[in-house]
């Protein structure tokens, strides 16, 4: 009798233990805060980031989202919403500050990717006023560096997404932006 009681608590114990792992894992999630900067990238001939002319870049994000890796990189499978509502970042604001774009909970996990539509990309001028760009397929798909990031239950993970634009590519006006992208952890 005494056995079999011991074998009861024991397999009582397992399954607690086991549940206990699982919940934790699943449910106590850890935190990811991302900012954005255009990195300093001075011009040879005038010592900016931008030609004077450049008074604004304003990007429109419809939705932020990150790729847990290990389930694949089709367009559904393993992505999830950071950010859910339309952002607009003025790039020439975050030259030498970033900014916080948003925050979300994840569950354990490694994370690996981010990925945003931009819907909108506008530069002011000077001399013009606004002109519309397009951006290379309307999304962009961004790794982060090292292979990404471990979310765990309880820890605050800070993600830097820096995007930067070539200043000649700007000016040439012909429409199209190709954007020069990084995602790294920051302290």
């Amino acid at each position: 009798m005494a056995k079999g009681t011991a074998a009861v608590i024991l397999v009582i114990l397992i399954i607690g233990a086991v549940s206990g792992y699982f919940f934790y894992t699943r449910y106590v999630q850890g935190t990811v805060v991302l900012s954005i900067t255009d990195p300093p990238q001075v011009q040879p001939a005038n010592g900016r980031q931008y030609d004077p002319s450049i008074l604004h870049i304003y990007l429109t994000f419809a939705t932020i989202e990150i790729h847990q890796g290990g389930f694949g990189n089709s367009s559904n499978n393993g992505w999830y919403t950071m950010i859910g509502s339309q952002k607009t970042v003025d790039l020439t604001s975050v030259l030498t500050t970033a900014k916080t774009l948003g925050s979300t909970r994840l569950s354990t996990g490694t994370y690996d990717q981010l990925r945003f539509p931009v819907s909108a990309a506008v530069v002011t001028f000077s001399n013009l006023g606004n002109v519309t760009y397009s951006i290379p397929s309307d999304s962009l798909k961004v790794s982060i560096i090292g292979g990404g990031f471990q979310s765990s239950p309880g820890t605050t993970v800070n993600l830097r997404l820096t995007l930067s634009f070539n200043s000649n590519e700007i000016l040439a006006m012909n429409g199209h932006l190709t954007p020069h992208a990084t995602a790294q952890i920051v302290p």
